[in-house]
């Protein structure tokens, strides 16, 4: 007789959230999500908290620059972290964290466990009187700046100063312009000319061919033969 108990299967991350989110109200899904273009885009982080110490004494796990590239990856692994940079050079340290008030359904953590942390178990000295507590756009400043960060797009081509291509800049946009346009208008009389080859898709997709442009397409099509002598 088999007398193994059997535990309960383990949720994934996936089903604990989305049994979090039938428990919440329409508004509070409404935060969830965020407007690009049109159309809601669900985002792990909306609104978060940004921190930055300064006036930092080198003390702790702040001792020199090996300590503080660890103290970096300590702070990283707590969860409700989304970045840390610690600067030993300049005796500062940045968080940016999710707070305890925060309308989503990730890890929170409060200030004050950030201090108490870099306090009790990093032996960091903190300036009260030099902490900058400010809220942070995650979708803007860290989520979308990933897929189009500006600081690209200003770097010169290889091979060229920032004052050359400066210079280059306007001729290269006006050109870069004019080809897109060439290029959308071939490829709508590629669409064109396919739809009057197959006249049956066109009309399933409701668009009217016009008589001419059917005759028009089927003379181009004979040609000029010349069978020679």
């Amino acid at each position: 007789m088999d007398k193994t108990t059997k535990s309960a299967p383990q949720k994934s991350a996936y089903q604990t959230d989305l049994q979090a989110t039938a428990n919440l109200t329409e508004e509070q899904i409404r935060n969830q999500f965020v407007m690009e273009d049109g159309n809601p885009i669900r985002v792990p982080y909306k609104v978060v908290r940004q921190a930055v110490f300064t006036n930092v004494k080198h003390t702790g796990e702040f001792a020199d620059s090996e300590h503080a590239a660890r103290l970096q990856y300590r702070l990283m692994l707590k969860d409700a972290v989304l970045k840390a940079r610690v600067h030993y050079i300049r005796d500062k340290i940045l968080v940016i964290y999710n707070p305890v008030d925060a309308d989503n359904l990730k890890e929170k953590v409060s200030l004050d466990e950030i201090k108490a942390f870099l306090k009790i178990e990093s032996g960091v000295e903190i300036d009260e009187n030099s902490i900058k507590d400010e809220p942070y756009d995650y979708y803007t400043n860290f989520y979308k700046y990933a897929f189009d960060p500006p600081a690209i797009r200003e770097h010169p081509p290889y091979g060229y100063t920032i004052k050359e291509w400066k210079k280059m800049k306007p001729e290269w946009d006006r050109k870069k312009e004019e080809y897109s346009r060439k290029k959308a208008i071939k490829q709508e009389e590629f669409r064109r000319n396919y739809l009057i080859q197959h006249p049956d898709l066109a009309k399933a997709m409701g668009i009217e061919i016009r008589p001419e442009e059917a005759k028009k397409k089927k003379s181009a099509e004979k040609g000029f033969w010349f069978h020679g002598v």
